[in-house]
């Protein structure tokens, strides 16, 4: 009988193992986001600055689409010329689940004092966070404010 717990066991560490490349799922199956950030007024900066950073890792890091989606809004104002406003404009771009970077390679800051995040790759990105959840984007000529970069608790990330 001990036998058969060693498959089982393999298995469910291989289950595990797959739940970990889920983030890398590839959605673009799915037309829309499945999921999108709802504002709320009550989130507060700390967990403001905890999502901005989640969703640092979801778009550059992890390729998660899933969790990228969920912290931004359905307003999406897009600056970046060419692209309309909304987060289905950019589904199409991020559905695929593609990494961009390691966090060895990349940057990320959230700035509390104007609420924006910022994302350096091969460009940096910014994002306005309005109720916890991404609501605008600027991609042009921006340049992370490294004086200002909120300190995340330790023990939360």
């Amino acid at each position: 009988m001990t036998g058969l717990a060693l498959p089982v066991m393999e298995l469910q560490e291989s289950t595990l193992a797959s739940e970990t490349f889920s983030k890398r799922e590839n959605l673009c199956n799915l037309k829309t986001p499945p999921v999108i950030c709802q504002a709320n007024s009550s989130v507060t900066v700390e967990e403001t600055a905890l999502r901005a950073y989640k969703f640092y890792r979801a778009f550059v890091v992890d390729g998660d689409p899933r969790t990228m989606f969920s912290l931004i809004d359905s307003t999406y104002k897009q600056h970046h010329p060419g692209y309309n406003d909304g987060p289905n404009t950019i589904w199409p771009l991020f559905c695929n689940g593609n990494k961009i970077g390691t966090e060895k390679n990349t940057a990320w800051c959230f700035d509390a004092s104007t609420n924006m995040s910022y994302a350096q790759y091969s460009t940096t990105d910014r994002w306005k966070w309005v109720g916890g959840c991404v609501h605008e984007h600027w991609d042009q000529g921006e340049t992370i404010p490294k004086n200002k970069c909120y300190k995340l608790n330790a023990t939360m990330t």
